[in-house]
């Protein structure tokens, strides 16, 4: 298992929405340098201790090349890595998913958004299911809705 970083964390970019109320977004990318493994984390967005996560919206090219892809995709934080999207399938041939579809099972909504933060952490992608070839290029792109 390994953990990778997108390019928002390792900047410490953030929108610190001002004065409350207003709603933000974050946007990240990740560009694939070797195929994901089964387990693997991509740490997309920071969050703050006080923030209230909205929703979020995962993009993702096709990270599965196999005749029969296998990936599926988690979104949560530590110690809830598939509570905003949960077993999406968008890496087999593309495609988005989002914590805003309540009830679209196709794109792995679990609706579980608002989530409030007590603590500092990041919005991450796990891969649930390991694919059956591995893409080793291509993006993830998070667009995380604050408040």
């Amino acid at each position: 298992m390994a953990t990778f970083t997108s390019d928002a964390v390792a900047g410490n970019m953030a929108f610190k929405p001002h004065p409350q109320g207003n709603l933000g977004v974050r946007t990240a990318t990740y560009s694939l340098g070797a195929a994901l493994a089964g387990a693997d984390i991509v740490q997309m967005c920071d969050v703050f201790a006080g923030e209230t996560v909205v929703g979020v919206f995962l993009t993702a090219t096709d990270l599965d090349t196999g005749s029969s892809p296998a990936i599926v995709l988690d979104v949560g934080y530590g110690g809830a890595a598939a509570v905003l999207i949960d077993g999406s399938t968008i890496g087999q041939g593309a495609g988005t998913a989002s914590s805003l579809a309540v009830g679209n099972a196709t794109h792995g909504s679990t609706a579980t958004a608002p989530v409030t933060f007590t603590a500092d952490d990041t919005i991450d992608v796990t891969v649930q299911v390991a694919p059956q070839t591995g893409a080793t290029t291509g993006t993830l792109t998070m667009y995380l809705l604050i408040a």
